[in-house]
Parts: C-alpha cells; structure tokens; sequence
C-alpha cells in the first residue's frame, strides 16, 4: 500500500476545512432569525403606539411633551397592566389591542419554528419569543418612572404585575405557536386517549360557540340603542372628538362580547355601578363612552331568556362533536370538553374586567363565570349525548329484531326442508307412471263405428278425379 502524497494529505485538510465552514455558516442566520423573533412583535407594537399617540396630541393641539409615557403605557396597556392616571386607576383595558399582540406572538413563533430540527431549538424560540416582550416591558416601566418625575400625570405600575401580564400573554400565544411541533409527540407518548383529544376541540368549539353568541346579543343590543350610542358620539363635539370615541368603543368591543357571553350562561355582570343578567337589570352610572349605550336599563324579561339559547347551542355542538358508539368514551369526552370550555372562560373573564376607576368594577365575576358556563354547556352536552345514545340503541334494536325475523324466515325454510322426506315424491312419481302403462295382457277392444268409416272413406271418389 503506497504512502499519502503529499497533494493527497493537503486535499483532504482543505476538504475538513470546507466542513467546518459549512457546519459553522447557518449559526448566523439562525442567531439572526431568533433575534427577530424577539423584537418583531415589541417593535411593532411600540410603532404602534407612537403613531397613535402622535395623531391624538396633533388632533388635539397638544405638544409633543409627555410623548414617551404615554407610548410606554400603550404598551403596558396592550399587556393588560393596570394603569394609574392621575390618581385614578384603570383596570379594565381594551381587549382588542391585547389579542393583536398575542395573535403576532403566535404567528412569529408558528413561522419560526416550522423548520427547527431539535425540541432545544423550539423551545429557544419560544424563550425568546416571550423574553423579548418582557424586556420591552421593562423599557417601559422605566420610561414611566423617569415620566412620573416630570409632569406626566401617568403613574407608575405595579412592577410583579407587569411582568406577569406580559408572560401570560405572550407565554399562551407562545406555547399556541408551538403546539403543530410538540403536540403530537406528546400524544404519543403519555398515550392521550383518544376521547379526550376529541372532548379538547369540542370544548374549544363550544368556547368559540360562546363568543358568536356573545357577539350576536351585542350586535342586537347595538341595533336596539342605536340612538343612545349617537347621542353620546356626538358629545365628542369635533371630528377627533368622534374619532376617538369610535376607536375606543371598537377597542372594547371584546370586552363587551366576553361579558355578552358569560350573561348568556347565567353569570351576573357589572359596569360602573349597573348590574346585568339575563332576566333583569339595575341600572346605574355607565362610563360615558358609545360602546356603554348597548347596556340595557331595564328587565330583559322574556327576550333575555333568548339569551339561554346559547349555552345550550354550545352544548349541543359538543355532545355531537364528541359523538361516540361507546356511550362512556362520549361521556368522558364531553366532561373533558365541558372543563375546557369553562377554563378559556374563566381566562376570558379574567382579562376582560377589572376596576374602572371611581365608577366601579366592569366585567363578570371569574369563579361564577367557570362555574356557570360548566353547568350550562355541561348539561346540554350530556343530554344530546343520552339523546344520541338512545336514538343509536333504538335504531340498532329495530336493526336486530328486523334481522332476527328475516334469519327466522329462513330457518322456518330450512327447517322444512329438512323435515320433509324427498323419497314419498318418488313413490307418488311411480304411481303415475304405473296408471300410464296398460298392466299385463290388458288389450284395447275394437270399435266397429270406427271401421265403417274409414271403409267408407277409402271407397268414395276423390273430388280432384275427372268426371
């Protein structure tokens, strides 16, 4: 065997090099992309902000003092952290600017994560996906801070708080992000049955079931107080003065919806210093914004138990959706799509309310909104299961009788024939062919009638002879 030539040695290192390189090029891009990953969501958000406080100092006529606390505290508002202005705090936020976020968290990390080989990589995308966040929390409430020393009317938030929020949100919208990725592996291997898989995406249909119904009773409370929300837009007086006021009550529209909904399940809920449920009203003080006006100010009565409608809708898309043939497996599933519905409600509730100032608190009670939403959709999902399990027993017995009957009809056959002995048909076959025969030495007599008229037949001339 011949040595290594020298030419053949440097190749091979050359190749070794090119490996390395190969193998250290995509760290870059790889950085890059979970840096972006980051920031994209915060950067967006805080541009956001600036524009929207930029148009609302400009309409107003006002300086651009103060412009730092307040973009701050439009991000700590979309994380849904509490704010103090002067002196008064403001707990209920909108929703609409929060699930924005949430869903672009959700979005970025879905993206970013389509491609990762290993389970370290999705979950360092998921990290920076929520420490980023965090970080521009941070930023702001240090802006806030440094704004309070001023003249911001703006105070400062509970810190512990803050940063709580923006985990939540941008942790779920992480975690949602990263499900197509985890979730079936994990199925896989905990052994998840499969009724209980089913019963999740039937609690989270009947959660959404929820929130169309929620959304269809403020659109009928909108159409009904038309006049009331117009008479309170026309308070604003100049067109940013309308502006303002239509882009806060559509911020707050998925306030209004979650709270919609958990009324239409028996929970009561509370605006200022008015109370609402289904079937009556205390009316009071109502923040003096357009959305507010949908809030009824006397007894729904018999139109407001239209509003049980929904639950029992909810509840039956889950009982069908989690059909099953084994009336146990159905069972388990639909308790398992009952408790999930309840939690997203609870999580809703939560996030929907709060204290608003000296009116009061706004939104629905956390624990009576879980508890009534799980009785309410729980009961109509277990109906329709029995309902759909007595309709499968009845149709499956009147299938087992009607087979019971056609398999008797040919047993009766069967039975017949088997009864019957083919040799007493021989014997009647042998009797005919017997009466057939003429017995021995039996001989026809002659007739003589017969005899003469054949003679004379033969004697008489023919009609074709020639005369």
């Amino acid at each position: 065997m011949s040595a290594p030539t020298t030419e053949s040695l440097a190749t091979r290192l050359r190749q070794v090099r090119l490996d390395r390189r190969a193998d250290q090029a995509p760290k870059l891009p790889a950085t890059w992309d979970v840096i972006k990953v980051g920031l994209t969501v915060p950067t967006f958000a805080w541009l956001a902000a600036v524009a929207l406080v930029l148009i609302t100092k400009v309409a107003a006529g006002a300086g651009f003092s103060g412009l730092g606390s307040a973009t701050a505290a439009g991000w700590l508002a979309m994380n849904q952290t509490a704010l103090i202005i002067g002196g008064v705090t403001i707990g209920v936020l909108p929703l609409a600017p929060t699930l924005l976020i949430g869903y672009g968290t959700y979005r970025v990390v879905r993206r970013a994560t389509g491609d990762a080989d290993s389970f370290n990589e999705v979950l360092r995308v998921a990290g920076t996906a929520v420490i980023g966040p965090v970080l521009a929390t941070a930023l702001a409430l240090a802006v806030v801070a440094d704004g309070v020393s001023s003249v911001s009317p703006i105070g400062n938030p509970n810190p512990l708080a803050a940063f709580g929020m923006t985990i939540l949100i941008h942790g779920v919208a992480a975690g949602a992000g990263l499900l197509p990725r985890v979730l079936p592996p994990f199925l896989d291997e905990f052994a998840i049955a499969a009724s209980d898989r089913v019963g999740a995406r039937g609690g989270a249909a009947a959660f959404f079931a929820l929130l169309s119904g929620g959304a269809v009773a403020v659109f009928v409370g909108f159409a009904l107080h038309f006049d009331e929300i117009r008479a309170i837009t026309e308070q604003g007086n100049t067109f940013d003065g309308y502006l303002g006021l239509t882009v806060l009550s559509i911020l707050y529209l998925p306030n209004f919806v979650v709270g919609a909904a958990a009324v239409a399940t028996g929970a009561s809920a509370s605006l200022g210093s008015s109370v609402i449920d289904a079937l009556s009203t205390h009316p009071g003080t109502v923040p003096p914004i357009p959305i507010a006006a949908i809030v009824p100010t006397s007894n729904l009565g018999a139109w407001g138990a239209l509003l049980f409608l929904v639950p029992a809708i909810a509840g039956i898309l889950l009982g069908w959706y989690t059909r099953s043939a084994d009336i146990v497996d159905h069972l388990r599933a639909v308790g398992v799509g009952t408790a999930v519905a309840s939690l997203l409600m609870v999580v809703a509730a939560g996030l929907s309310g709060g204290t608003l100032g000296e009116l009061g608190e706004a939104g629905v009670g956390v624990p009576l909104a879980g508890v009534f939403t799980f009785t309410a959709v729980g009961i109509a999902a277990a109906v329709t299961a029995g309902v759909l399990w007595l309709v499968g027993y009845l149709r499956d017995r009147r299938a087992g009788v009607a087979d019971d009957d056609f398999e008797d009809l040919f047993d009766e056959d069967e039975t017949f024939a088997d009864d019957t002995d083919f040799e007493d048909f021989d014997d009647f076959t042998d009797v005919d062919d017997e009466d057939a025969q003429p017995e021995d030495g039996e001989v026809d007599a002659p007739d003589p009638d017969a005899d003469e008229l054949e003679s004379a037949a033969a004697d008489e001339p023919s009609t074709s002879d020639p005369a």
